[in-house]
């Protein structure tokens, strides 16, 4: 019988994997704040409303519901966000024709432009911050990524936490 065994980690490595860690947890850290973030200046629009917009901006018309799902917020949550986009002239709620309990949303011609605006001067800047890697750093990063993307997935279908030490 052949056992599997994990490679030695050297100081080197345990550094890397300790950099990356701590580099993940700033950037998720970044977002939780980018999305916590006050919604009550005048004039600006919040990270989460963004959110719903650009949601909307790759598939519209959707039902609030869905949008709620796709933006990872409650419905209700969503739908005071949406009450202030339908005021600002971004979103638009009408009744669905198939079942009038259902109120789907769609960008205005305003939000279409907001978003094409909003995205532009998104991609600059990120390009800008990650434009001097390499296209092979670019796709090891993006696949690192992935695979910590991976990893919560699976602690989500493990359901919640076992305490330690047990089986």
């Amino acid at each position: 019988m052949t056992s599997v065994t994990t490679p030695p980690r050297s100081e080197s490595r345990e550094q890397a994997f300790d950099a990356l860690a701590a580099a993940f947890k700033g950037a998720l850290t970044a977002v939780r704040r980018l999305r916590g973030r006050d919604t009550q200046r005048p004039g600006e629009l919040s990270f989460a409303q963004y959110h719903l917009l650009f949601g909307l901006h790759q598939e519209s018309p959707l039902s609030t519901g869905d949008l709620a799902a796709r933006a990872e917020l409650t419905p209700a949550t969503v739908t005071q966000m949406l009450d202030a986009l339908v005021a600002m002239g971004f979103v638009e709620r009408t009744r669905s024709t198939n079942d009038r309990r259902i109120v789907m949303c769609s960008l205005t011609g305003s939000g279409r432009e907001l978003i094409t605006e909003r995205r532009k001067h998104f991609e600059r800047r990120w390009r800008a911050k990650l434009d001097d890697f390499s296209a092979g750093e670019l796709a090891t990063a993006a696949a690192v990524v992935e695979r910590l993307r991976s990893f919560y997935e699976e602690l989500l279908d493990d359901g919640p936490a076992a305490p330690s030490g047990s089986a």
